[in-house]
């Protein structure tokens, strides 16, 4: 059986942070538990495989299509695509907010709202590529999922975009760990700075809270990755490095730092 201090040093403490609030003792059992269960990859997008479009709607945004289905639409009939979408957002004293998610400040005076909005969308025009679409002008009604669907935009630095650009010239352009979605992340080893691979935003939200040491795709993605013959290392400039007063926070939750003596935290 798997034990946590089975794990690789940096896989270990990566755990230990991401579930600091809950202890050490869950994470150990987090590990231990998850064996023989691997962690589950994202569920392929709907309709058939083929090329998307983006095609203009007359309410002033674009939409997904594939194989003549709109993939964010709820149901077409005569050319009229139904389209629904739900809307949430919170009031804390300073007016109603849209809700991102996380945590928030004081949860005993906060207002919550939300409604279910629908509308019907017809075609204007014809399908172009989906990566020449702004945020601003993309359709993200549907499933949460079908967001990830669009091309994402250029990264900010040239040194990133160099990266994305070597590994999409390497290994395709779509996610190299589940291949359902188009890559959006460079992802890489936070300890070495090696560069592992693109990640879709879904597969890269998860990867490091995967329990297991092998028979995993997670695991083995990270124990093999896909880019590790191209020698790709990652700018150090650009890696994220926690507040302070996160990282007392860990410590006081855990009773000690899970980074002590590796590289900063992510």
């Amino acid at each position: 059986m798997v034990s946590l201090d089975e794990l690789p040093p940096y896989r270990r403490a990566q755990l230990l942070w991401r579930w600091s609030h809950q202890g050490v003792a869950f994470v150990e059992g987090l590990v231990r538990d998850a064996e023989k269960r691997p962690c589950h990859l994202p569920t392929p997008p709907p309709g058939s495989p083929g090329r998307t479009l983006a095609v203009p709607g007359d309410d002033g945004r674009f939409h997904l299509e594939r194989a003549g289905r709109v993939l964010c639409a709820e149901s077409e009939a005569a050319g009229v695509w139904t389209h629904r979408q739900h809307c949430g957002w919170i009031e804390q004293g300073h007016g109603p907010q849209e809700w991102k998610g996380g945590r928030v400040d004081d949860p005993d005076t906060a207002v919550w709202g939300s409604l279910v909005v629908e509308w019907p969308v017809r075609q204007t025009g014809p399908g172009v590529d989906p990566g020449t679409i702004g945020r601003a002008d993309r359709c993200h009604s549907g499933r949460y999922t079908l967001m990830h669907l669009w091309p994402p935009p250029p990264a900010r630095t040239a040194s990133i975009r160099r990266l994305r650009a070597a590994l999409v010239d390497a290994l395709g352009a779509d996610c190299h760990l589940c291949g359902l979605y188009p890559g959006a992340m460079v992802d890489h080893d936070h300890q070495t700075g090696r560069v592992r691979g693109l990640l879709c935003a879904l597969c890269n939200r998860v990867l490091e809270e995967c329990p297991h040491l092998t028979d995993c795709p997670r695991a083995d993605y990270m124990l093999v990755p896909p880019a590790a013959g191209l020698n790709l290392t990652y700018p150090a400039s650009q890696q994220w490095r926690p507040k302070e007063s996160t990282r007392q926070r860990v410590i006081q939750q855990l009773g000690f730092d899970p980074f002590d003596g590796l590289h900063e935290a992510p």
